[in-house]
């Protein structure tokens, strides 16, 4: 049995992760043997145990509980308590997911105790380093042993880092770098023949908008958190358009900092905005399936909004999913009313066309049938 330890701490790598843990379970159940380490980065039961529940992954051997807020500081911590589990636990190996300070913490533990690094997600670049995101995904990849990556752009940008599959044992100087597909399709394909298609009442299928919002760069920066807040109201008066938004916490927290009292409670009584509570991984699958179309600045709902066959409007200035871009079914916008009208009715107009680009939904098992042949 090969023992790796699995790092997750952020929502998307509790879904990311739960693909690849049943995989172990089923097919790999004689061969690997996963120990799970939560490093405490999402602590909100919303955001974390739910999901542990819903996506039925295992209980997390190790669990931290870390009081450092900051980036660095929380970094540092979870390096602490991880490499304190290393010693515990003797695995061959670490496996990380995507992008968060949960990851940069796995990536620096294994390269400082020469563990072979595992890195699902791999090669992603949105080519802007003021995101923690970009920064994170670069030194991650350039510490991995084995770099499993979702797309074709993702293997062209490792190729320009100098980052090439090399034959052998594998290592950080000589990585196995493979095409594997996404497997958030993996999930996304499993879950959406599981979940309830009941909506609420207020929804009808494809009349409404599905609208996220919580990256930095967006509730961080007063005057552009009030400017998508003016947009939006602006928008669902023009076009009557029945938004849903769960609003993440720290969105919540930020908007009611910015907005004043009365503008806080125009978006929440709205007429055609429904602000909720975070919703669970299968409610977000069934707004997702039954929406007209995704409004997010979340890497992880862009993705979704494509495996549902939705147009996406990307709340960002650059996305490390260029593949969606270039297929023509979701364009970037600013955060003003003319942009997202202007773009809204292009992509309403447009035929669009959903070709297969992030596998077959079978990426868990090609993963872990790597990991068995390339793990000494």
């Amino acid at each position: 049995m090969l023992k790796i330890l699995t790092l997750i701490g952020a929502r998307p790598q509790f879904i990311k992760s739960a693909a690849i843990s049943r995989a172990i379970r089923g097919v790999f159940s004689d061969r690997l043997e996963e120990v799970i380490v939560h490093s405490g980065q999402h602590y909100d039961a919303n955001m974390s145990s739910v999901f542990f529940e819903e996506l039925n992954l295992p209980s997390p051997n190790h669990h931290f509980k870390l009081s450092a807020t900051g980036h660095s500081e929380q970094t540092a911590e979870i390096m602490l308590q991880l490499e304190k589990i290393l010693d515990l636990e003797n695995p061959k190996a670490l496996l990380v997911y995507g992008d968060t300070n949960t990851t940069l913490a796995g990536a620096l533990v294994a390269s400082k105790n020469n563990l072979p690094l595992i890195h699902v997600e791999a090669g992603l670049r949105s080519f802007n380093k003021k995101m923690p995101e970009e920064l994170n995904r670069i030194l991650t990849d350039h510490c991995s042993s084995l770099l499993f990556c979702p797309s074709e752009s993702s293997i062209e940008n490792l190729k320009k880092e100098g980052i090439v599959h090399r034959e052998g044992k594998c290592s950080s100087d000589a990585p196995g770098v493979y095409l594997c597909g996404d497997v958030m399709y993996d999930n996304s394909l499993y879950f959406s023949e599981k979940v309830k298609e009941g909506l609420a009442d207020y929804l009808v299928q494809n009349n409404y908008i599905l609208f996220t919002l919580h990256r930095p760069s967006n509730t961080d920066d007063p005057d552009r958190l009030k400017a998508i807040y003016v947009s939006l109201i602006e928008f669902a008066e023009k076009f009557e358009k029945r938004i849903v938004f769960p609003i993440h916490p720290r969105t919540k927290k930020a908007m009611m900092h910015v907005l004043t009292e009365g503008e806080w409670d125009s978006l929440r009584n709205h007429k055609f905005i429904y602000v909720t509570d975070p919703v669970s991984f299968h409610e977000m699958i069934s707004l997702e399936k039954n929406c007209e179309l995704i409004i997010t600045d979340s890497g992880g709902v862009q993705k979704e909004a494509y495996f549902f066959q939705k147009p996406c409007l990307i709340l960002r200035s650059e996305t490390e999913w260029v593949e969606i871009i270039d297929q023509g079914v979701a364009l970037l916008i600013d955060a003003s009313f003319d942009d997202l009208s202007e773009k809204y009715q292009l992509l309403k107009s447009k035929k669009l066309i959903f070709p297969e680009l992030f596998g077959d939904g079978k990426s868990a098992e090609f993963i872990c049938d790597k990991i068995v042949k390339e793990i000494q």
